[in-house]
């Protein structure tokens, strides 16, 4: 017995675990260059180069970052997450649709 797994869940549970590494690393100004972030994505989580301003816009359009970049400025900013996810887990389930 096979059950259908939904991929957009799985897709938003691992950018909540991005979105968790992002806020351990960041300073009390919630600022972070975009470079550690891609290396974030590329050392930690082993994703290709290519997909990497994919899950940039994507977590830009879930308010979990925001890009404050152009040219000269090449900073995102880490927004606070409301809960952390190991203590309300529950919470998090309910508002992915797992349960």
């Amino acid at each position: 017995m096979s059950k259908k797994v939904n991929s957009e869940v799985d897709v938003r549970i691992f950018y909540l675990c991005v979105h968790k590494k992002l806020n351990e690393r960041v300073d009390c100004y919630r600022i972070m260059d975009k470079k550690e972030f891609y290396d974030i994505l590329g050392r930690l989580y082993h994703l290709p180069k290519k997909l990497w301003i994919c899950v940039l816009k994507e977590m830009e359009e879930m308010n979990m970052i925001e890009d404050l970049g152009s040219r000269k400025n090449n900073k995102i900013k880490v927004l606070p997450m409301y809960k952390d996810p190991e203590e309300s887990a529950n919470e998090f389930y309910e508002k992915m649709g797992i349960f």
